[in-house]
């Protein structure tokens, strides 16, 4: 008799292997942050700050170059864009450099506990259950606004960090850049797919009740 494969797989595997490589990553991360200088973990004691003004481009053959104004404390380099940076941030820039990675790392864990706890419960429990499918709606829920929140939060951070290293940032301006539409899709392809699996549980469960 042929060995009925796990349908879960290789989803549950992956997932399990993340989480696993990203605990690990952090644990020493902050091991070696505690005992080492000059380490940093997801922007905790960065001392050399860096942000680079996305909306503003400079042309390879545009001469003069513009004028930039960094704030005081801050340096200037000229690339394709103007970035500014730091040495010696304060503690306000240090807090919103580490919001722009630690909202994003945020996400991507929390995305990732969804689907181990949806993975887990339906092989304990069965795929095609109303446990099942709710768990599949708040992973659905979680990449749809997380990821909306996600990228408004990070690029709210970035800018206000921008604006703090120089005179020249636009604080207020939001673009379409700032929301990556991939996970957006996602998760309403989730949704839609556990709305279609509430449904089918249904339609089983009166077939059921019928026999």
């Amino acid at each position: 008799m042929s060995k009925v494969r796990n349908p879960l797989e290789p989803i549950s595997t992956a997932v399990v292997a993340v989480l696993t490589v990203v605990a690990t990553l952090v644990v020493t991360g902050l091991a070696l942050a505690l005992f080492a200088d000059n380490v940093s973990v997801l922007g905790i004691g960065e001392k050399d700050i860096c942000v680079t003004d996305t909306t503003t481009s400079i042309g390879v053959d545009e001469q003069p170059i513009p004028a930039f104004r960094p704030a005081p404390g801050a340096r200037f380099t000229v690339e394709a864009h103007p970035e500014y940076c730091t040495e010696a941030p304060s503690a306000m820039q240090s807090l919103l450099n580490a919001a722009t990675q630690l909202v994003p790392f945020i996400f991507i864990v929390g995305a990732l506990l969804l689907a181990l706890r949806l993975i887990r419960g339906a092989a304990g429990g069965g795929l095609y259950t109303t446990q099942t499918a709710e768990r599949l709606r708040w992973l659905g829920w979680w990449l749809l606004a997380g990821s909306m929140l996600t990228g408004l939060a990070t690029s709210m951070a970035e800018k206000a960090l921008l604006a703090s290293l120089t005179f020249d940032s636009d604080f207020g301006v939001l673009s379409g850049d700032d929301v990556s539409f991939m996970p957006i899709f996602t998760g309403l392809g989730v949704l839609s797919f556990a709305r279609i699996m509430r449904v089918g549980i249904t339609m089983r469960e009166d077939l059921d009740g019928t026999v």
